[in-house]
C-alpha cells in the first residue's frame, strides 16, 4: 500500500485515529496534512489511551515516522504538552518531522477567537486555529522557518498583541518560541521533500485527515465548518506533494454525531440520542463537550463519497448499536415537499431536510471486541451489507470497540 488516505466521512469524530494506527502497523510514514490541535484522535493500545491532537496517530509505532505538513496549524505549546503525556505513559519518543513552512498558533490567536465569539457561534474549540489560518491567508502569519530571525519574530509578536488588543507579554512569548526552536531544531525541516522522497522510494505512506468531509471549508456545511480542507483534496494542499493514492479509506460511524451548531437531519434528541452518546462515549477528545447523536445518514455519506472517491470504508462503533430493537438509516431527504433531494450546499436547505428512513432489524447480542465477521449476528452483518449496497463501496474494516484489537478485517464483498 504505497499511499493511503484516511478521511473522515461525516462531521468528524469517526475514530480515524484508531483506523490510522491500525493501517500504520507496516507503514514507513504517517502524515498529518490539515487542521491543528482542534483535532482529537484517540488510540487505545497496550500502553494505555493516547489522545493525540498534533502527533500523527501512526507515529506511535516505533518504525513509522510522523510528519506534520505545512497545512497544519501548529501550536508549539500543545505539541510539547502532548509529547509530555506520551512520555508519562513511558512510550518511546515519536520520530517527528515538522514542516518548516507550518504556520504557528500563538496565544494571541486563541484570544482573538475567544473575543470573536466563534466558539459560541459555530462551535469552535477555542484553540486559535481559525485566526491562525486567517493570518496565513492574509500573509501575516508566523511560520516555523521564521523563528530563525529573532528580531522579526519579536516585531511580529508585538503587532499580534496590538491586533488582539492584549494578551501575554510579547517578549515572554518570544522567549518561549526561541526555546521551542532550540529544542526541536533537529525535527524542523523540508517535509515536502521528505514525503516526496518516501513515495518515490516506494515506502508505505498513510495520510491522516483531521475532522471530516462535512466540516470541509468549501464542501462542508458552511459556515458551520472548520478552517481547512478536510477532504482527500487537502493532501496536496497541506503537503505540496502530488499523490497517486492506492486506497482512499472513508471512516464512518454506524450512526452519526456532530459537535457545535449547524443542521443535523437525523439527530435524535430523546432517549435514542442519549443512549448513543453514553454507549459510544461521545464526548470530545479535545473539548470534552457532549456530541449530538443521531441515526446513520446515507445522503450525507453519498456526498462524502462523491467528493473523495472512497475505494473502501471503515465502519466503526458497530458495537454501540447492540441492544437496539430496530435501527434507522436515512436513505433520502425531502426538502420543501420535494423528494429525492441531494445533500444541499446551503445550511438553510439542510435545516429543512426531512430524512426518509429505512428501518432495519436490530440485535441483542453484545459484539464488543469481536474480531471475526462470523461472530456478528445476522442483523449486524445485514447492516454492513446494506451500507455497501447503498453506497457502492466495500466495507473492509469494522470497529467493534475502542481497543486496537477490536477490529474486523474483511475483503471486498
Amino acid at each position: 500500500m504505497p499511499a493511503v488516505a484516511v478521511i473522515g466521512a461525516q462531521w468528524g469524530d469517526e475514530a480515524k485515529g484508531k483506523v490510522v494506527h491500525h493501517l500504520c502497523r507496516t507503514a514507513r510514514m504517517c502524515v498529518r496534512f490539515n487542521g491543528g490541535a482542534n483535532a482529537g484522535h484517540t488510540v487505545e493500545d497496550g500502553r494505555g489511551t493516547a489522545r493525540l491532537h498534533l502527533v500523527p496517530s501512526g507515529a506511535l509505532h516505533p518504525r513509522c515516522q510522523g510528519v506534520v505538513g505545512h497545512g497544519v496549524a501548529l501550536d508549539p505549546w500543545e505539541l510539547e504538552r502532548e509529547l509530555g503525556e506520551l512520555e508519562a505513559q513511558r512510550r518511546p519518543a515519536p520520530d517527528l518531522l515538522l514542516s518548516e513552512r507550518a504556520h504557528l498558533v500563538l496565544p494571541f490567536h486563541r484570544l482573538r477567537e475567544e473575543l470573536s465569539g466563534a466558539a459560541d457561534r459555530i462551535g469552535t474549540t477555542r484553540r486559535g486555529i481559525g485566526p491562525c489560518y486567517e493570518d496565513r491567508v492574509a500573509r501575516r502569519g508566523l511560520r516555523l522557518a521564521d523563528l530563525a530571525d529573532e528580531k522579526m519574530v519579536l516585531d511580529h509578536l508585538i503587532e499580534c498583541a496590538q491586533r488582539a488588543g492584549g494578551g501575554p507579554d510579547p517578549k515572554e512569548v518570544w522567549g518561549e518560541l526561541l526555546r521551542f526552536r532550540e529544542r526541536f531544531a533537529d525535527r524542523i525541516g523540508d517535509a515536502q521533500r521528505a514525503i516526496a522522497t518516501a513515495l518515490d522510494g516506494g515506502s508505505d505512506v498513510v495520510f491522516e485527515g483531521a475532522q471530516g468531509t462535512l466540516l470541509d471549508l468549501d464542501l462542508g456545511t458552511y459556515p458551520c465548518v472548520t478552517s481547512s480542507t478536510t477532504t482527500v483534496h487537502g493532501i496536496g494542499w497541506g503537503t505540496g506533494v502530488r499523490v497517486n493514492l492506492a486506497r482512499v479509506v472513508g471512516v464512518m460511524k454506524a450512526y452519526t454525531t456532530r459537535v457545535g451548531e449547524g443542521p443535523f437531519p437525523t439527530e435524535e434528541l430523546g432517549a435514542v440520542g442519549d443512549r448513543l452518546r453514553e454507549g459510544g462515549g461521545e464526548y470530545g477528545a479535545t473539548t470534552g463537550r457532549p456530541r449530538r447523536c443521531g441515526w446513520l445518514d446515507l445522503v450525507a455519506l453519498r456526498h462524502a463519497h462523491r467528493v473523495n472517491g472512497f475505494t473502501e470504508l471503515a465502519l466503526t462503533k458497530l458495537d454501540v448499536l447492540s441492544g437496539l430493537h430496530e435501527i434507522k438509516v436515512a436513505v433520502a431527504y425531502t426538502i420543501a415537499g420535494q423528494g429525492g433531494a441531494a445533500f444541499p450546499a446551503r445550511v438553510e436547505d439542510l435545516a429543512r431536510a426531512e430524512p426518509v428512513y429505512e428501518v432495519l432489524p436490530g440485535w441483542g447480542e453484545d459484539i464488543a471486541g469481536a474480531r471475526d465477521e462470523e461472530e456478528l449476528p445476522s442483523a449486524a452483518r445485514g447492516l454492513v451489507r446494506f451500507v455497501e449496497m447503498e453506497l457502492g463501496v466495500p466495507v473492509t474494516l469494522i470497529g467493534t470497540g475502542p481497543g486496537e484489537q477490536a477490529m474486523i478485517e474483511r475483503g471486498s464483498k
